[in-house]
């Protein structure tokens, strides 16, 4: 298994290894005793990393510095195996590089860049690096990193087609008033509406701030996690807010109140709000959620377990799954509540109840449903839903009774709508909520049957009884 290790000896790795690996960078030429001298250099007067599979070298990268008391360190080369592409592994590396830097009392982080390697620009410039023409050489672009106090919270957001609504949602993050250091994280899951022209506009009126990933193709229809895979890894608060691209905060204080909050209580492990429900389409009126009868164990672990009464972007957590982040299933929605139930799991659960946000109910959400359409919503999150309860149970041993419910409506939705394969695959995935739903639907049906044969008995009753009466009368009138 691949992991992320300390080099102390250039040795650690022949040259072979490091020529194969280092030859994929652009423009890098150094072979043999050179390259040995480099790496030997940058053991001695900086920090080396490598990803080592069983003493294969498969990642590398590290920095140094001539002088430590100026304050300023050089990136050297960023290289991973094309076998480990995409999975995360460069700002991870990355993150150990800037850490170190850090606690070596680096003010200034440099380097550069093959001007037309756009992956690796993307990269670092996600990161917070800003960049500027090398006068010594123009293939090149000089990078520099400004090794300021690391932020104490992350705000993370996630959009798709979110055109409409994404700049209420940045702005929100913009107007927060706090007394600590915090960044800004947008994924942009290949949005066709331009969502990502704004993002970017945001990001480049505030570098260093806001950090962005724009992906080319949609991460979710893979069935990527991308919370996991292209978030996580990019994080560095010790406190992470939550926000989706559709949503929004309303007061300028929600992030320092909630902080101060779980300062307070360091027995807690997540905060959160309530929040305001707007429908778009003004179907319904606004209203508070949660409220008290939404919650009638308490803000509690169990009553978390039972009722989903964290609304996503009323949420502050304490950093609990850094390094656990699989311990999310990819496969489940809704992953928020998942992932509150683990941190609810390690601490207590702090309320302020004051309404700090906006949560949207609109077509594209994925919650949405109508009255004239109710199948679309089993159909779209339905079998993704049950994975959920699956996992909850599996995770903190809790069978929640909607379940059998939920199966029930799905397997009826995909077979009304002609998807037998698809209901014959929700069947063998959760038997257990299947074959209860199965009985239940049965059970409906023989009740439904019932009735329906007690309906028949009465009416007949009923005539029978009225031809009775008609009989009498007409006997009365001829006497």
């Amino acid at each position: 298994m691949a992991e992320i290790v300390k080099v102390n000896e250039a040795s650690r790795y022949d040259t072979l290894q490091y020529e194969r690996l280092m030859s994929q960078i652009p423009l890098f030429q150094m072979r043999g005793s050179d390259l040995r001298a480099y790496i030997e250099k940058m053991v001695s007067n900086g920090t080396v990393y490598a990803i080592d599979e069983g003493g294969r070298l498969l990642g590398f990268t590290g920095f140094y510095s001539n002088d430590f008391a100026n304050g300023t360190a050089y990136w050297s080369s960023l290289a991973i195996d094309p076998s480990l592409h995409g999975q995360g592994w460069a700002p991870r590396m990355m993150n150990r590089i800037v850490d170190d830097c850090r606690r070596a009392g680096m003010k200034v982080l440099r380097g550069r860049v093959v001007r037309t390697n756009k992956h690796a620009i993307d990269l670092f410039g996600r990161y917070g690096f800003t960049f500027s023409d090398c006068l010594e050489d123009s293939r090149r672009l000089n990078m520099e990193f400004v090794l300021s106090s690391p932020p104490r919270l992350s705000v993370v957001c996630l959009a798709y087609n979110a055109a409409s609504y994404i700049r209420k949602t940045l702005d929100g993050f913009l107007v927060q008033k706090v007394d600590f250091p915090f960044e800004i994280l947008v994924h942009d899951d290949a949005s066709t509406d331009g969502t990502a022209d704004i993002i970017r506009e945001y990001a480049a009126k505030h570098p260093g701030l806001i950090r962005v990933i724009l992906q080319t193709e949609n991460q979710f229809s893979k069935g990527v996690c991308v919370s996991a895979k292209f978030l996580a890894p990019l994080i560095r608060g010790e406190y992470v807010a939550v926000c989706e691209g559709d949503d929004y905060w309303t007061d300028p204080l929600k992030l320092q109140k909630q902080v101060d909050w779980l300062d307070a209580h360091p027995d807690s492990s997540i905060c959160f709000h309530p929040v305001v429900v707007h429908f778009e389409d003004g179907s319904r009126p606004d209203s508070t959620y949660p409220a008290p009868k939404d919650c009638p164990d308490g803000f509690t672990f169990k009553g978390l377990l039972t009722h989903n009464s964290i609304q996503t972007n009323s949420v502050v957590f304490r950093r609990q799954l850094k390094g656990h982040e699989d311990d999310v299933p990819a496969d489940i929605t809704p992953r928020d509540w998942f992932t509150n139930l683990i941190h609810a799991e390690k601490g207590q659960i702090g309320y302020i109840p004051e309404p700090m946000g906006v949560y949207r109910r609109h077509p594209g959400g994925v919650w949405w449903s109508t009255p004239d359409a109710p199948d679309n919503f089993y159909l779209r999150n339905g079998f993704r839903h049950l994975a959920f309860y699956k996992a909850v149970k599996d995770r903190f041993g809790y069978d929640n009774p909607c379940a059998v419910a939920l199966a029930a409506n799905t397997i009826s939705a995909e077979l009304r709508a002609g998807n037998a394969d698809r209901a014959s695959e929700t069947l063998k995935a959760y038997p257990e909520y299947a074959c209860k739903a199965l009985g239940a639907v049965a059970e409906c049906d023989r009740l439904e049957r019932e009735l329906s044969r007690a309906r028949r008995r009465f009416w007949r009753a009923i005539w029978a009884v009225a031809a009775i009466i008609v009989g009498l009368l007409l006997f009365a009138l001829f006497l």
